[in-house]
């Protein structure tokens, strides 16, 4: 067994994980959004409240998880990538609480999301598809097809708070995307996988299921159509701020809204089914661990 962490620029997820016959089950998840991104762009620094959150976080997950006796892997994503004090941070958590994290390239960050969406759609019954996959993460976004992978520098986070208004998140949101746009049409696939909080709160959104009842069993192997992504943003920039809350999370509406513009851009002219898969870095650094690959892909 391995307990695997994700600390990305907008959530803190934790697994875990063990090998079940020839593929792996995930025994127990915890996350938390705690927003390590918010600020980076005009500070280059992880601010002290998102600091804070990382650390309450941690606390809580540590009450949850068996750390004393059971591996850890921990790895960190793109704000922590260019965070000017993410060694210092880092360090603290290490005296404070034990745990060793791995700031990962964003090659390797889409080798380990591969890995756990491959183990997903086998799950799911999508084992023998040609797919590709986009991880949209808070401060940057992965694409790859499992042999091929880049990583781009935008993100939910980072493209709110440059744009703010939603007029301007759709104005704005082709010209950021469309290096990626043209990377993911170059990629042959039957299926374009969506992991990540974006198309998993798309598709909890599009069953009734609020924030606190979110249950990743139902909505792995969902559908999204191309329509949603314009008009579940719409729906959800009419909710009032209070009841945004309790339907997608803390503070998330605007940020939400901004990762619907950028994903309505990046699949336009698609015509690859949408799978949204929420099994991704976690879970694939996780098993990446447990199969001896997690040394060879950091690098």
């Amino acid at each position: 067994m391995v307990i695997s962490i994700d600390l990305g620029s907008n959530t803190f997820r934790v697994a875990l994980i063990r090998r079940a016959g020839e593929g792996f089950e995930i025994l127990k998840t915890f996350e938390r959004i705690v927003g390590s991104a918010r600020g980076l762009k005009q500070s280059g620094l992880i601010g002290d409240a998102a600091k804070q959150r990382i650390f309450e976080a941690i606390k809580e997950a540590k009450v949850e998880f068996d750390f004393k006796n059971t591996p850890c892997v921990a790895v960190a994503t793109q704000a922590f990538r260019t965070a000017k004090n993410a060694s210092e941070i880092f360090s603290q958590i290490k005296r404070n609480f034990g745990i060793d994290f791995k700031i990962i390239s964003g090659e390797a960050e889409a080798k380990f999301t591969a890995i756990g969406v491959k183990n997903a759609l086998a799950r799911l019954g999508f084992r023998d598809k040609k797919y590709a996959i986009i991880d949209l993460g808070g401060a940057s976004t992965e694409i790859g097809d499992g042999q091929n992978f880049k990583s781009f520098e935008f993100g939910i986070i980072t493209f709110f708070e440059s744009c703010m208004k939603l007029a301007a998140m759709r104005e704005n949101a082709a010209g950021v995307t469309s290096e990626a746009a043209k990377f993911l049409h170059s990629l042959e696939k039957q299926i374009i996988v969506l992991t990540s909080g974006v198309p998993t709160t798309m598709a909890a959104m599009k069953i009734g299921m609020d924030y606190a009842d979110y249950d990743a069993g139902m909505i792995s192997g969902s559908e999204l159509e191309f329509r949603d992504f314009r008009h579940l943003a719409d729906e959800l920039f009419k909710i009032d701020d209070e009841r945004a809350d309790i339907m997608v999370g803390k503070n998330r509406k605007m940020p939400l809204i901004a990762g619907m513009a950028l994903l309505h851009c990046l699949l336009e002219g698609e015509r690859a089914k949408f799978i949204v898969v929420d099994d991704g870095l976690r879970e694939g650094a996780g098993e990446a661990f447990l199969s001896g690959e997690f040394k060879s892909i950091l690098g």
